[in-house]
């Protein structure tokens, strides 16, 4: 379980969500098939919008959800943000960093208006407000800023996200940025083809080259870690003029995989691979 703090600035929208609360958590329950549960704990600020309050914390995942009429409201808000951090900077000696905004708008009317978001917001949403949409913001804000330290499962292989770690039956193995993105990518939708066109949009997405070689060689070295991992439990195979799929063994050949393992460590009681 992983908690997650959301601070309220607004009266009227800490009570809206207030109401919402077990919905909300419910619809994180939903999300969290592949994932450590989250759970959200509701944190009023009031009407002001003071910096110290919005400060993230070491060990604590939050995010700040703000109503807003207009732009210029989030604009001092960002004003303000440069000014308090200096001075906090300076009276705490240590670097802080303001946690991910999600302002809630009334109407789009208040994007149409706006040429630039400012950089202080991570996303937006409108009133009324959808708790799963919320929910869903919430989690991929949390995610995109690295503030969700995610244990993804999937079956016997469970991904860490902290670390870019993949795990297997208690063996483990290291992945790149682009290898990690790709395995996520293929466990979540295991068994399903994956068309070349969604790979070039996760490379894209990640700022990596979306040149069909170096997709086809993160493929390849992805697939290298999964076969050495799994001892050719799970691969990834290509489908003619479709895309990429990965595929696995039957349950009853991955229990004899699992206790084969219990014969394979090393001389220092650890396992060869690493």
């Amino acid at each position: 379980m992983m908690n997650v703090q959301l601070k309220i600035i607004g009266d009227h929208l800490f009570n809206s969500i207030n109401e919402q609360l077990l919905s909300l958590n419910e619809a994180f329950r939903n999300m969290s098939r592949h994932i450590n549960p989250l759970v959200v704990h509701l944190t009023p600020l009031g009407e002001r919008r003071s910096i110290a309050d919005m400060i993230l914390q070491n060990d604590v995942a939050s995010i700040v959800l703000m109503q807003v009429s207009n732009i210029s409201s989030i604009e001092a808000l960002q004003s303000s943000e440069r000014k308090e951090l200096m001075v906090l900077r300076s009276e705490t000696g240590t670097l802080l960093k303001v946690a991910p905004v999600i302002v809630v708008m009334e109407s789009e009317k208040v994007i149409s208006e706006t040429r630039d978001m400012p950089e202080i917001v991570s996303d937006w949403i409108f009133n009324p407000i959808s708790v799963p949409e919320l929910a869903h913001r919430i989690y991929t804000v949390l995610k995109r800023k690295n503030l969700l330290k995610a244990r993804l499962h999937f079956g016997a292989l469970t991904l860490l996200s902290e670390v870019r770690t993949l795990l297997f039956f208690g063996k483990s193995i290291h992945l790149t940025r682009s290898e990690f993105a790709l395995a996520e990518l293929f466990l979540s939708q295991m068994g399903s083809v994956i068309p070349f066109s969604d790979l070039v949009l996760l490379f894209r997405s990640t700022g990596k080259s979306t040149e069909g070689s170096n997709i086809r060689v993160t493929i390849f070295q992805l697939r290298l870690k999964l076969e050495m991992l799994t001892k050719g439990q799970y691969t990834v195979v290509s489908v003619y003029k479709q895309g990429y799929c990965l595929k696995q063994k039957t349950r009853s050949t991955l229990k004899e995989v699992s206790d084969s393992f219990e014969d394979r460590f090393d001389k220092e009681g650890r396992y060869a691979l690493r």
